[in-house]
Formats: structure tokens, C-alpha cells, sequence
């Protein structure tokens, strides 16, 4: 059954909660949203005119921020920051560039375009819906960034600072010039074939010398700039591989270009003979289209590193000696002091000063269990604060991360295939010379044939064994197959890795994320048996409103059960790092956590969390870590192939032995470091493992 309009968030298409009654007016009728920000946003698109924009978009808008002051107040930070307005495009003018989450569709660029434009000292705004940069010209003597960037908020959207701006930049650049070299080519190729086609005909049904020479003429001047401009880049390349001494794939195309050309006007301005200007503004076109196509694969391959980078805050709180502020994260420098709140993902590398705390570090480890960090430890960027607030003190931020670090590894994949295209690197040179051979050995035997097709002969052979598979589909597969694989959580820092998979024997697989969803869930409620007076639900409502004042992945199984259930109010709740949670419940002092923290002094096996009052255990709670919807098909398919299957787990013994025992997978070890793993997978490939 369909749901009605009405019970759906005009603005954003999320359900109405219960309860909530807000609307918006629209053509003298009242349409509802889901919260006040929605409203707020509606109200405001509305009220400037801007209402066209529920006409055209083509998806939900994004469900807007009902606190909106705090992101203003640390976008305030870089008003006086000058480092961070943009690039100078004049004496008084800067180019930003802004990462905008909630970009949807073409209405969403319309509507920013139209509101930002309105705003003092904004002389123009590009939106690019495909990446969702916002591109804004603006003068900072009439306007302040935290104004802007406040503006875009009102609408619902989410403004980043860009990340890794020269890099990102130099892409937007060699995109920008790759699109003009694109258009230039394809609009000269629509433009000589028009004249072609008339020139085909004319071969057909007589054409006027002096009507024939006019169309060669027009198709010379339009194939001029396409040559020029398009086809630069072509010969810039072939120069290069004659300088270096080492033939590339642009060597014959370029040839290839030139001869085409440059026989076209000889036999032009001689008044006889073919010319083949449509030829050579076609072979631009489709060479530029597809390198072209490769470019946009390759640099969404490169934005997994920036993607990585987009896991750290894009704030911090730096403490100093006058109190704390917010500061861009990417300020920070060693030796700063910062504040980490409980949710919060650490913004840089770190020693623990104040506080100890439970870290989630799935990001690094992939473990689902989350680690105990105390005063002196070290804490990882990206990694999530999941007990209490911490102070730490910075030793390593930016660019120095051990997450900038895997971004860089990526790059670095990446460009040991783009140096070669992914091609073995004896193979591109002998190609080369072998076509440029078999090209001078066609004009030879012509010679000794017809003479005056000999030139025509080798032309055809240098077009038709142009490189452009060998050159281009490698390259694409190679990115296409490591975006993917990115997607899936594989980050390939070895570009030959995937032409060796066809070579492997032993698949290794981890249970958190990969075999299993990665989510706990409760699987059983047993109450005491001497507690009568509790009941199962009355026991999970109790430990949910302790655990609603946790981060922890397992306080989010607890409220996945619970559901939209009721729970009571708590109150003095305490959390203490790799324990659990204590505090009052309808005025009664409870526990919840492990068997030693909530019920001390008790004979009780661990193993689950355990809820606890003053006089006693109540209930005791096991969770699992369920397994992935395809994960017995994907182990059931790759043992029929053959290969040797084991699990390598950093989860206790008991939680990898029941995923072992339900995959029937014999070959497996828990508790397992990341240097333990890699040192078993060196032995098994010592022992000859692929």
C-alpha cells in the first residue's frame, strides 16, 4: 500500500514522526514537514522566491539541521583566516571552492546558484551536481565566509571545506581543459562532416569544381583549430616519447594525424587528389572522448584517498591557555592539546592526557570490538571516541596521519598504473615499432603494386592499428576494477594485484564486516529466575536508558531492540571505559556492562552484558554478531571452486569458533593483531599459498 503525501516531509520525504504537526504554506494550501528545520528551510525558499525549485527537482531534497548555530559559530573561526577564502582571481575577489553535502540534481544547483547570487559581494556560483563542489567568486570585504557558508545551510545543505585543495584543484583544472578540447573537437567533427556529406554526394551525383573547392576549403579552416587545440595534446605526448627514447602510444597517432592532415592540404592546394579533414577531426574526437572517459574514472579512483581523508572532523576543539576554540582540523599542529567529545572521531594522531576512554577502531583493524585506551596510550585519527570525553595531545595531524598515510598508499597504486596504463612494460614499445614497420613495409610493397596508393595504403594501416583499445581499456579496467574494489573495502596499494588474482589458491577471509554484518544484535534475554518481579521487556527498557547515554556499537543493540518503545528516564550516568554504564533508574542506583563491573562478587560466567540493581543480577543479555546475508553462499561457491578457505579474526575465541563451525571453515585463529595476520599470511605463502 502507497503512503499518503501527507505523511511524508514535503521538503526532505522522511515519515512524519508522531506527534510532530508543522506545515508549510504552498499555493494557499498547508503541506507538512517532519521537523523544524525542514520548515524553516521551505518557509525560506518559499519567501524568496524561489519556490520553482520543487518543480524541478528530480529527488527529495535533504532532510535539513534544526541546529544550525554551532556549525556557524566554527564556520565563524575562518572569517579571519585568509589562507582559507579561496585563491586570488583578483585585487579584491577569491575563487572557493566548497565540498556541499545534499546535492542531488539539477533543481538543487538552480536553487543554490539563485539564492547564492543574491548576496552581497557573490559575483558568481557554479554548482557541479556530478562531484558536488560548489564553486563560488566572491569579494571578502563585503562578505564573510561564515555568511556564505551560513546561506547554504539555510537551504538545507551542508558546506565542507575542501579537502587537499591543490590536488583537487589541478583535477578541476584538467577536467575543465579536457571538456574544452572534447566540445572543441566534437563541434568541429559535426561541423567538416556536413561539408563532407556533400562532398560524398558529389562524388556521386557531380558537384561544380568551384563549389567543391569551397567545401574543402571551409572543411580546411574548421579542421585547423580542432587540429590545433584538440589534437595538442597528442603531439605534445608523441614529443615527449621521442625525447625520453621510448616510443608511446601517441607516436602514431600523432603520425598518423599529421600525414592525414598535411597530405589533405597538399592535395588541397594542388587541386587534386582526396582529402580526409573528416577523417582526421573524427579520429580527434573519438581519441578525446576516450581519453576523456579514462580521466573520469581515474579521478574517482583518486577521490577514495580524499575519501578517507573525509573520515577525519572537519573541526577540532584546541584547548589553550585563554580556554578552548574551534579551529579548522586541519590547523592543528604537534604539541596542540585537544578536547574529544564521546561520538566524535579523532581529528588527528594522539597521546591520551586526560581521561580514559573505549576506541572504536574498525577503521584500521576492521575488529568490531572497541579497545581500551588510557592516559599515555596512543590514539589513531578517524578512530571513534566511544566512553567519555578525552583530552590528547597531537603528534601527528594533516598530511602526517596514519590515515593520510593510507590515502597515500592508494595514490600511489595509482600512479605506478597510470605510469604504464596497467601494460607490461616491454610491450608498448615493440608495439609501436612493429605498427610503424608494418606501416613503412605497406608503403614499400605499394610501390611495387600502384604507386599512387601507396601513401593512402599506409595511412589506412597507422589509423587502423591505432592503439586506442590497447592504450585506453586497460587504463579503464584497471580504475573501474579499484573503485570497486574500494567500494567493498579493499584498498589496493599494488596496481598487478588484480592481474594476479586469476593466480590464487587460498582465500583468508575476516569475520567482522566481511563474514558478519559488523552490527551486534541481541539475540536472548534471560532473567534471573529468582527476580520474578521483573519481565524481559521491563529489563531491556532499564538497560536501554543506560545505554542511550553511550556511543558504543553495543548501546546501538540495545536501542535497535528496543525499538520505539518507551524507555524510563536515568539519571547520574556514569560511563567507565571497558566496563559499562552506571546510574539511576526511577530512582534506583543500576549497572550494566560486564559480569565484574555489574554484578562484583558473583560466581557468573562472562560472555554477555549483564544488568544489575542493588541487590543483584536482574538480566543478562547475549548478543551475536550475525552473519552476512551472502556469506554462506560466497564460502559455499569459492570451496566448490577449490580453493583452501580460512578466517583470521581479532574477535575472542568463542565468537570466531561459531562463525568457523556455521561456515564449516576448519582452518581458522582469533584474536588476531593486523601484524599477526600479515605475518601468517607471509608463512602461508613461504609454505606456497597463492
Amino acid at each position: 500500500m502507497m503512503e499518503s503525501p501527507d505523511t511524508r516531509c514535503f521538503h526532505c520525504g522522511e515519515p512524519i514522526p508522531d506527534g510532530i504537526d508543522l506545515t508549510v504554506t504552498v499555493s494557499d494550501e498547508a503541506r507538512p514537514v517532519c521537523c523544524a528545520g525542514c520548515q524553516a528551510v521551505a518557509q525560506l525558499i518559499f519567501g524568496t522566491g524561489l519556490g520553482r525549485y520543487y518543480q524541478f527537482r528530480q529527488e527529495l531534497g535533504r532532510k535539513a539541521s534544526e541546529d544550525m548555530q554551532a556549525s556557524i559559530e566554527a564556520w565563524q573561526g575562518c572569517d579571519d583566516r585568509e589562507s582559507l577564502w579561496g585563491t586570488p582571481v583578483g585585487e579584491d575577489r577569491r575563487e572557493l571552492l566548497l565540498q556541499t553535502e545534499g546535492i542531488r540534481c539539477a533543481a538543487c544547483a538552480w536553487l543554490i546558484r539563485s539564492h547564492m547570487e543574491n548576496k552581497p559581494g557573490v559575483q558568481s556560483v557554479q554548482v557541479d551536481t556530478a562531484t558536488g563542489y560548489t564553486r563560488i567568486v566572491w569579494e571578502p570585504a563585503r562578505n564573510r565566509l561564515s555568511r556564505m557558508a551560513a546561506a547554504l545551510m539555510e537551504l538545507g545543505y551542508k558546506p565542507h571545506l575542501p579537502l587537499a585543495s591543490a590536488e583537487e584543484q589541478g583535477r578541476q583544472d584538467e577536467k575543465r581543459a579536457s571538456m574544452k578540447r572534447l566540445g572543441v573537437a566534437g563541434l568541429g567533427m559535426m561541423q567538416v562532416m556536413m561539408y563532407a556529406v556533400g562532398l560524398y554526394a558529389g562524388d556521386y551525383f557531380g558537384i561544380a569544381e568551384s563549389e567543391q573547392r569551397f567545401l574543402e576549403w571551409v572543411s580546411l579552416l574548421v579542421t585547423l583549430p580542432v587540429l590545433l587545440y584538440s589534437g595538442r595534446i597528442f603531439f605534445e605526448g608523441a614529443w615527449r616519447s621521442i625525447r625520453s627514447r621510448r616510443p608511446g602510444m601517441d607516436v602514431p597517432v600523432a603520425l598518423a594525424i599529421s600525414l592525414a592532415f598535411g597530405a589533405s592540404c597538399y592535395n588541397f592546394f594542388r587541386g587534386a587528389g582526396e582529402v580526409w579533414f573528416d577523417s582526421v577531426v573524427m579520429f580527434i574526437f573519438f581519441l578525446s572522448l576516450g581519453r576523456h572517459i579514462e580521466m573520469i574514472l581515474r579521478h574517482r579512483n583518486l577521490q577514495a584517498g580524499a575519501a578517507l581523508a573525509r573520515l577525519l572532523p572537519e573541526w577540532a576543539e584546541r584547548i589553550t591557555a585563554s580556554g578552548r576554540e574551534t579551529i579548522p582540523a586541519g590547523d592543528l599542529e604537534s604539541g596542540d592539546r585537544i578536547r574529544v567529545k564521546v561520538g566524535e572521531a579523532f581529528p588527528a594522531d594522539g597521546t591520551l592526557r586526560a581521561g580514559a576512554t573505549e576506541v572504536d577502531e574498525a577503521l584500521l583493524t576492521g575488529e568490531s570490538n572497541a579497545v581500551l585506551r588510557e592516559v599515555g596510550d596512543d590514539v589513531i585519527a578517524g578512530t571513534i571516541n566511544l566512553g567519555q570525553p578525552v583530552d590528547i595531545e597531537v603528534t601527528a595531524a594533516g598530511q602526517e596521519t596514519t590515515v593520510s598515510s593510507l590515502g597515500r598508499l592508494l595514490l600511489m597504486a595509482q600512479s605506478r598504473r597510470e605510469k604504464d596504463g596497467g601494460l607490461p612494460t616491454w610491450l608498448v614499445p615493440v608495439f609501436i615499432v612493429a605498427v610503424l614497420v608494418i606501416a613503412g613495409g605497406t608503403w614499400l610493397a605499394w610501390q611495387f603494386i600502384d604507386p599512387n596508393r601507396g601513401f593512402s595504403a599506409m595511412l589506412a594501416v597507422l589509423v587502423a592499428s591505432c592503439p586506442c583499445a590497447l592504450s585506453l581499456a586497460l587504463p579503464v579496467v584497471h580504475a573501474a576494477a579499484s573503485r570497486r574494489l574500494l567500494d567493498e573495502g579493499v584498498l589496493l596499494t599494488r596496481g598487478e594485484a588484480v592481474q594476479a588474482l586469476d593466480r590464487i589458491d587460498t582465500v583468508v577471509f575476516d569475520k567482522t564486516g566481511t563474514l558478519t554484518a559488523g552490527v551486534p544484535e541481541i539475540e536472548e534475554i534471560r532473567v534471573n529466575p529468582g527476580r520474578c518481579e521483573f519481565e524481559a521487556d521491563e529489563a531491556l527498557a532499564i538497560a536501554c536508558s543506560l545505554e542511550a547515554h553511550s556511543a558504543h556499537p553495543i548501546a546501538h543493540a540495545f536501542l535497535s531492540a528496543q525499538g520505539e518503545k518507551p524507555i524510563p528516564v536515568s539519571e547520574d550516568v556514569r560511563v567507565t571505559p571497558a566496563c559499562g554504564l552506571s546510574g539511576r533508574v526511577n530512582d534506583e542506583p543500576w549497572r550494566i556492562g560486564t559480569v565484574d563491573f555489574a554484578a562484583p562478587g558473583t560466581s557468573l560466567a562472562d560472555g554477555a552484558v549483564w544488568l544489575a540493581d542493588s541487590d543483584g543480577w536482574v538480566a543478562q543479555f547475549v548478543l551475536r554478531d550475525s552473519l552476512r546475508a551472502d556469506a554462506a553462499y560466497t564460502v559455499e561457491q569459492l570451496r566448490a571452486e577449490g580453493f583452501t578457505l580460512a578466517i583470521l579474526s581479532g574477535d575472542g575465541r568463542e565468537a570466531v569458533k561459531t562463525i568457523a563451525e556455521r561456515l564449516e571453515i576448519d582452518d581458522w585463529a582469533a584474536r588476531q593483531t593486523p601484524e599477526m595476520k600479515l605475518e601468517q599470511l607471509r608463512a602461508r605463502r613461504r609454505r606456497g599459498a597463492h
